[in-house]
């Protein structure tokens, strides 16, 4: 038995598939959180953060000078880098900007200093030195000490200029958005067999042969798969072998009613040797029907694209050449792929039992939610409700008003009901009020028609 890695099922395919997800979202909400961090950050400007920078310059004026290049790389944090220098010229904002040492819009950081001689330096980035412009962020703000040192914070550029909240609000946003992305992703990912599975099903189901399914996906699907192959194939085969053999007999039976009919030729008594060449042609004329109906059960023809209105139009002139009264709607243009002389043979059965046994036969043709509707209406007595499911039974007839006679053998309907179903649609009866027939055949559209 062919060994499975642990890994294959599709219970660890849901797993890992979450996992990854997990994983991906985390990091892209991590580089988020990082850039939003920066690039929401308010200007060093901001009221809290000049509260910080003055609080830390009290504490400063408190620290001796030897420790307090250190206790400015403790306090560097998310918001702004702290940085100490001895002297001013140390400082590296361009000399040019001292004017800036006495700008109002500093006068609350210095009273919260309790210094209103207090030196003050803010700058952009356009205030700064070459030589800083390498090592800084983008903006500065210096602020003198009572010892005439300086401790300066510099903050990033600020693109954004939003507040905490809403960054709060884009990032949940963003972790909704992202994880819905990869979670879509990942379910397709594992739905996809499953539904090429299911449309196969259905397809087989319909009456149509399924292409064989591809051997993809976890363990178990890939295993379905295999074992829908494999029983599409069985019961293609019986088919195939039931057809075959039917043919068979069908085409064997010729042979002893081709005898039957030279022996009636010396049998004296003329009463008797009518009644025996009618049951001959009989059974002679349902072999044929027999046969008609076994070839075109096995044959498959090839999907081309036709025009459908046309077709029909093909029909009705048919009809109304041999003098029958059938009429037809303005009928929509639409090209479909399907078998155009599968479906000819349908249409033809079904306006000919409306001609026959309804006087005259109406069709329309109608396109909408993704399927073609044909309805084709007779003026006939009807069929009587119960017996309607049984007209689909191969050589049942009503006997009332459908004999051999005037009909076939009860193959037509059979026969046209397999074809539709082999294009994925249905075939249905119906009567109409107050009285008459009405045929419905529906016909999937696929893309590519129009």
């Amino acid at each position: 038995m062919k060994r499975h890695h642990v890994f294959d099922s599709i219970g660890w395919w849901f797993a890992l598939n979450v996992a990854a997800a997990i994983l991906v979202t985390l990091l892209m909400i991590m580089a988020f959180v990082e850039l939003a961090g920066v690039w929401g950050q308010p200007p060093v400007e901001n009221a809290e953060l000049i509260e910080q920078a003055a609080g830390i310059a009290l504490t400063f004026d408190n620290v001796p000078a030897a420790e307090r290049a250190q206790l400015a790389r403790k306090l560097t944090s998310y918001a702004f880098d702290v940085q100490w220098y001895p002297q001013r010229d140390q400082v590296p904002i361009s000399a040019e900007h001292n004017g800036r040492e006495h700008d109002s819009r500093w006068g609350k950081l210095t009273h919260m200093l309790g210094r209103t001689n207090a030196g003050v330096l803010a700058s952009s980035p356009d205030d700064l030195t070459a030589e800083a412009a390498t090592t800084l962020h983008k903006y500065a703000l210096a602020i003198e000490l009572s010892d005439h040192s300086w401790i300066m914070f510099d903050t990033a550029q600020r693109s954004w200029g939003i507040d905490r909240s809403s960054r709060m609000v884009l990032t949940v946003l963003f972790v909704l958005l992202s994880s819905g992305i990869i979670a879509s992703a990942a379910s397709r990912r594992l739905a996809r067999p499953v539904q090429r599975f299911a449309a196969a099903a259905e397809t087989f189901g319909a009456g149509s042969r399924a292409e064989p399914l591809q051997l993809v996906g976890p363990l178990e699907i890939r295993e379905a798969a295999a074992a829908f192959n494999a029983m599409q194939d069985r019961i293609q085969q019986l088919m195939d072998s039931r057809t075959e053999m039917l043919t068979a007999i069908s085409h064997d039976l010729r042979a002893p009613l081709t005898r039957m009919r030279l022996r009636g030729e010396f049998i004296e008594d003329s009463d008797q040797q009518r009644k025996l060449f009618r049951d001959v042609d009989e059974m002679q004329a349902m072999v044929e029907a027999s046969l008609a109906f076994f070839r075109l059960d096995g044959q498959q023809e090839p999907m081309t694209r036709f025009e459908l209105a046309e077709l029909i139009h093909t029909v009705v002139d048919d009809f109304r050449d041999m003098g029958h009264s059938v009429e037809s709607a303005d009928l929509m243009p639409l090209v479909y792929l399907g078998r155009p002389l599968a479906l000819k043979r349908v249409l033809t059965n079904l306006v000919d039992n409306a001609v026959k046994y309804g006087s005259r036969a109406r069709i329309a043709l109608s396109a909408q939610d993704r399927q073609v509707t044909i309805v084709i209406d007779d003026d006939g007595p009807g069929v009587p409700p119960s017996l309607i499911p049984k007209l689909f039974l191969p050589f049942f007839r009503i006997e009332a008003s459908r004999n051999r006679a005037t009909g076939g053998f009860g193959l037509g309907l059979p026969s046209a009901r397999s074809i539709i179903r082999n294009h994925g649609g249905e075939l249905t009866l119906e009567n109409r009020q107050p009285h008459g027939l009405r045929a419905i055949v529906i016909l999937p559209i696929t893309s590519g028609d129009s």
